[in-house]
């Protein structure tokens, strides 16, 4: 049996992210709450303007393009490609973005093909892309966006999520692995004990958002030498 790396030290993990990470939370906060007293995230401006402010603050802010287009919805900028991504993955995302459909559910799993279809827009290069470079794609991005449009259900895929993930998952970015991370989230959750996973953190955090930041501990551990 593996061992179950990314869980390992749990406490200790959410306590030193949230000693280092104090920027990332407020920010993320704030986009929960604006999550939570939003309807319809896929058409509403002002959520669209949350996702960029939390993409910026989450260090993806070189990959969107010049920092005075980032919301600008009606020409080229960054927030005019983000709206069309939406629409189009409007249509498979629908059911998944109940904030009541969590990570620890049954039901999601029967998305799979939604949920790698949305995957692949958010994150594909070419025209339209995401990334200002449209040769490049836009992985850890789209898992970010996905993240803040349900994020009781999406994990954030980073380098180093990446990384923790490496006892269960290949290395690499990919729509099938997104999917495959998931599913291992959602089981290492399920053998902590949803109760006590829910309690390493404050009352309110999604419990993706705790996992988010075990991978971060976890992958930041490994690279350093200190997690094998």
């Amino acid at each position: 049996m593996k061992d179950k790396l990314i869980p390992s030290n749990a406490e200790q993990k959410i306590n030193e992210f949230n000693r280092i990470g104090f920027h990332y939370d407020l920010v993320a906060k704030k986009i929960y709450r604006q999550r939570r007293s939003c309807d319809d995230p896929f058409d509403d401006q002002s959520f669209m303007r949350y996702i960029i402010a939390g993409l910026i603050s989450f260090d993806m802010g070189r990959m969107m393009g010049k920092v005075e287009e980032a919301y600008d919805f009606e020409g080229k900028g960054f927030g005019s490609r983000l709206n069309s991504k939406l629409q189009e993955i409007k249509p498979m995302l629908t059911p998944l973005i109940n904030l009541n459909l969590s990570l620890t559910k049954s039901g999601w799993q029967q998305h799979k093909g939604d949920i790698i279809e949305a995957y692949d827009i958010l994150s594909a290069n070419g025209k339209g892309a995401l990334n200002a470079n449209p040769k490049k794609h836009f992985y850890v991005g789209a898992t970010k966006i996905l993240h803040f449009l349900n994020p009781e259900l999406f994990i954030i895929v980073d380098s180093y999520a990446i990384k923790a993930f490496q006892n269960d998952v290949p290395a690499g970015y990919s729509a099938t692995k997104y999917f495959k991370r998931m599913e291992h989230a959602q089981q290492d959750i399920q053998d902590f004990g949803l109760e006590k996973f829910k309690a390493l953190d404050e009352p309110d955090t999604p419990i993706t958002r705790i996992y988010d930041k075990l991978t971060f501990m976890t992958g930041k551990k490994i690279l350093k030498g200190g997690e094998r």
